[in-house]
């Protein structure tokens, strides 16, 4: 794991206890996102406990938020769905006190032949009037270096729903699928762009896809990841929120997309 408030111990038998600090506290209890990255690692750990090729990556996963994950400890138990010769599919479930927070399900693979394009434009670098987002809270915010494009407004009543930013872990140069996975859910509910004061906007379900094979990013000094993030629709309380995460150097790394409450 990328961070000393976010620990993971294996138990046995598929189980691991997870702890969360409270850095990684979000508006609404433990950062989403840093659970789903701890999910990440248990079941990492799990395949690597059977054995798994070393070129077995994460390339897709969905988590559904049942209830609010709170910093403290927490249970993950992991089980193993299906072993194919070139898919693993695994489901885990996060409970606190007894109670189920967390429910996921991963897909893990080497390296396919496949059609291979991408329609996706790069996007622009970070340019150089971009401020440094650093927010009074909530403090899981704080744990990855933003900067923000000049027309993304928190709270600015604007007239899109979106969050375009540029950012690198604040630790190191170097991430996994477990950090990329926390970042896809880093940042504040892109409907705040069109408020002008805080709205309940909670995620029900965060998704992410990977799209390179690689094991782990190294980012050269003074770059960035550039981030999009954007709610094309909000309606009847619910909002539908999709990312996209690229490399400097232009390699789509991930896709995300996001159900959440919008009001």
């Amino acid at each position: 794991m990328f961070d000393d408030q976010a620990l993971l111990t294996s138990e046995g038998s598929g189980r691991y206890t997870a702890s969360v600090g409270d850095r990684w506290l979000s508006l609404n209890g433990a950062h989403g996102g840093i659970v789903a990255s701890l999910i990440v690692d248990a079941v990492g750990e799990e395949l690597r406990h059977e054995g798994v090729a070393d070129d077995t990556v994460l390339r897709a996963a969905t988590f559904a938020y049942v209830t609010g994950n709170q910093v403290g400890e927490s249970a993950i138990d992991v089980d193993i769905v299906r072993r194919g010769r070139s898919m693993i599919s695994s489901h885990a479930t996060v409970t606190q006190s007894g109670t189920t927070t967390t429910v996921a399900q991963l897909h893990h693979s080497a390296p396919r032949a496949g059609l291979d394009y991408s329609d996706v434009e790069p996007l622009p670098p970070k340019p150089d009037d971009a401020e440094r987002f650093l927010p009074a809270r909530p403090p899981h915010l704080l744990n990855v270096e933003t900067y923000l494009h000049p027309d993304t407004q928190p709270f600015g009543g604007g007239a899109r729903s979106e969050w375009r930013a540029w950012c690198r872990p604040l630790h190191g140069d170097t991430f996994d699928a477990s950090w990329l996975t926390m970042f896809g859910d880093y940042f504040p509910p892109t409907v705040f762009a069109r408020l002008d004061q805080p709205a309940l906007a909670v995620t029900v379900e965060y998704s992410i896809q990977i799209h390179d094979a690689s094991p782990t990013w190294t980012l050269a000094p003074d770059t960035y990841l550039a981030a999009t993030m954007h709610a094309f629709h909000s309606h009847d309380g619910f909002a539908v929120e999709d990312g996209v995460i690229q490399h400097p150097d232009g390699r789509l790394l991930a896709t995300v997309r996001q159900t959440r409450l919008s009001g």
